[in-house]
């Protein structure tokens, strides 16, 4: 990925997440992502007593392969798997979309 893509995407991700997890719920739950070469993790973290450091799970990883980005969830034996009905898509922020609506419920358990 290009800087540029790269700065685009983060843009992208910092508002989704500044949506999604509201100013109220912010030290219960939060989202965050992981950048590496051409891919993209999101994971929800909780805190975890008795310190109160964060426990993160992996929700989904994006991943551009041939031009286009594939979404990716974890099986229960941990592994990634292509989410089976999704389309890769040459936009980011549409599969990020299809990751929001969880048509299969691969994401948000």
């Amino acid at each position: 990925m290009s800087t540029l893509e790269t700065k685009r995407l983060e843009a992208l991700l910092r508002g989704y997440i500044s949506e999604k997890i509201p100013p109220s719920m912010r030290r219960a739950v939060r989202i965050v992502y992981r950048m590496e070469e051409d891919r993209v993790t999101l994971s929800e973290e909780r805190p975890e007593p008795p310190r109160y450091g964060w426990q993160g799970k992996d929700l989904a990883q994006f991943r551009l392969e041939q031009g286009a980005w594939n979404l990716y969830a974890k099986t229960e034996d941990g592994k990634w798997a292509a989410a089976p009905s999704l389309a890769p898509q040459p936009d980011f922020e549409d599969q990020l979309e299809q990751f929001e609506l969880d048509p299969e419920g691969l994401f948000w358990r």
